[in-house]
């Protein structure tokens, strides 16, 4: 872009290539939020971002991703403080809802323990499992193989435990499993299972096992959404039922066996019943109140029409020249010609004199998003596609690529609406998504006021010195996270005024806006707070000509022939 002279601004590199320093961490007990009830420190921030999914930690260790997940903890503790309040353990749902994740948490931990007690592999069948699967174990003897061998076996034999262990449990507590009741259960119509509610779908002799048709009938209503869906036959239920039953006695089994003091079964029990109580709060303030009635849908549907409509978009036929009085001459011919309906004679037009001659000029399918075909993102075409009335010839403008460009819009499609019958359902699911986006956020600024939250995100900053953010502004660099290197010459201006490194900082700012970004606004914003905000410098001449060259004011011609002379008078 810049020609001879801007090679000289890249020995400004070297003002920024610094070796990285040690600094010291934020203490973990440094409190970044308060709250009526409690608080939030660094310490527990760092804790959450490790229990993120490894590929989101680095999102949320940035300044700005601890920001975000600060205040996505503030929420959840404001939530929580709510749902203490509205004490939603004592809901009737409440434990049906959380009843198998609980047990499940059992089942699973005295599983383990099982296997690990009970489990034991004998040297002729790991022997023979090393024989027969040699192709896996290529290049290892057996001893180096031993321990895979144990992992791969594993499974089998805990599931041949399981089932072991489960036979006796049915008989400790007498299970029957009345299959000719549950087959004769009514799934579509739950109600009519009435007459039926005495019924036994699973007996017992533990009271806790064992369940009616109108116990079931009442539970049913309460189960997660996604239950409700895997029961879609009597089949299925009678499935559903076999795995709740093996629960049951395994959990029972678990208590027996004193898992309730297990510290890993505690702990997760207390986030389960965490994670209930968050969400049945926000259900209570959120999402129950909404008005979801056919009336209210409609009214949503009605009011956001084009949401459920299709796109429109139009075609045009397209002229492009290099310049534009050769533009002007072909817009007097082609409006002739378009008058006279003279199509062929158009084509031939277009095939020897427009750039874009393929498909006789024709582009189709132009949304009004600031996009053009072939061409890709340009708002001043597509403003003008959209702006132009039908079968009208538009003006003359200059295109992304520096093309003087007219069109003639062939076909208006217009947007066309779904029957409400037909998109009812994904009305309703929108309407629900968008209002509860804004109950959420009505009520979560509500709870902050209740509880008086009080952020401190100044405390997450780790103030380094100017080396160390310009070395962090240079990596992000080298990997073209040019918004990221932005990020960190910001941190130079903001936190050392000293018109060395925070000049150094603005010019490379504009820099990378002007060069990397092709942000020419922000780039002569920079460059001119280089000139205007400094004592003059180094870096001002540099600043000077990048402007010039970014306003269209500067030339290389007689730049290049200055430097030829000053060389030749050397």
């Amino acid at each position: 872009m810049l020609g001879m002279k801007s090679l000289k601004l890249f020995s400004f590199a070297a003002l920024i290539a610094i070796t990285i320093n040690m600094f010291a961490a934020i203490p973990a007990e440094t409190i970044i939020a308060d709250f009526e009830g409690g608080k939030i420190t660094m310490g527990q921030l760092e804790e959450r971002v490790k229990q993120l999914p490894p590929m989101y930690q680095p999102k949320y260790s940035t300044p700005e991703g601890k920001e975000n997940l600060l205040d996505m903890m503030c929420t959840e503790e404001l939530f929580y403080l709510e749902a203490l309040a509205h004490d939603v353990r004592n809901d009737d749902r409440y434990d049906t809802m959380i009843d198998n994740q609980i047990k499940s948490v059992y089942f699973g931990e005295y599983k383990k323990e099982l296997g690990n007690n009970l489990i034991t592999y004998t040297d002729e069948e790991k022997k023979i499992y090393y024989n027969e699967h040699m192709d896996i174990f290529v290049g290892r003897t057996f001893e180096e193989s031993e321990a895979e061998i144990e992992k791969r076996l594993r499974p089998e034999k805990e599931k041949d435990l399981i089932d072991s262990l489960k036979v006796d449990l049915y008989k400790k507590y007498d299970i029957q499993i009345n299959e000719e009741n549950i087959m004769a259960f009514n799934l579509t119509s739950i109600d009519s299972n009435e007459v039926n509610k005495d019924k036994m779908l699973i007996e017992s002799n533990n009271p806790e096992i064992a369940l009616s048709v109108g116990q079931f009938m009442d539970m049913f209503e309460d189960l997660p959404p996604q239950n409700k869906a895997a029961l879609r036959d009597n089949a299925s239920l009678q499935k559903y039922l076999d795995n709740r039953v093996e629960l049951d006695v395994f959990y029972l089994e678990a208590l027996e066996n004193g898992f309730d003091k297990n510290e890993y079964v505690q702990t997760t029990i207390e986030q389960i019943h965490r994670n209930m109580m968050l969400r049945t709060v926000y259900n209570k303030l959120v999402v129950d109140p909404i008005d979801l009635s056919d009336e209210a849908v409609k009214k949503y549907y009605d009011t956001n029409i084009l949401q459920f409509s299709t796109k429109p978009y139009r075609k045009i036929q397209t002229f492009g020249f290099e310049s534009e009085d050769v533009a002007k001459k072909m817009r007097k011919q082609v409006k002739k010609l378009l008058k006279k309906n003279k199509e062929e004679e158009l084509k031939t037009l277009i095939a020897e004199n427009s750039v874009y001659s393929a498909k006789d000029g024709i582009l189709d399918h132009i949304y009004n998003n600031g996009i053009i075909p072939g061409i890709g993102k340009d708002e001043v075409y597509s403003e003008m596609v959209w702006k132009t009335k039908p079968n009208k010839l538009s003006k003359i403008f200059k295109n992304s690529k520096d093309i003087y460009v007219f069109f003639n819009i062939i076909e208006d499609v217009q947007a066309v609406s779904s029957p409400f019958d037909e998109v009812k359902a994904k009305v309703k699911n929108q309407m629900l998504k968008d209002i509860s986006k804004e109950s959420f956020d009505r009520i979560s600024a509500e709870l902050e006021t209740k509880y008086n939250l009080k952020k401190y995100p100044e405390n997450m900053v780790e103030i380094l010195t100017a080396e160390e953010y310009f070395t962090k502004a240079e990596n992000a660099q080298k990997r073209r996270r040019f918004t990221d290197a932005i990020f960190y010459y910001d941190k130079v201006i903001e936190h050392h005024k000293n018109n060395s490194d925070d000049y150094k900082a603005t010019f490379m700012k504009g820099f990378l806006y002007a060069e990397e970004l092709k942000d020419k606004e922000n780039a002569l914003i920079s460059f001119k707070e280089v000139l205007s905000d400094f004592p003059e410098g180094e870096l001002h001449e540099s600043a000077q000509f990048m402007i010039d060259e970014l306003e269209g004011k500067s030339n290389l011609i007689d730049q290049f022939e200055t430097e030829k002379i000053e060389e030749n008078k050397e």
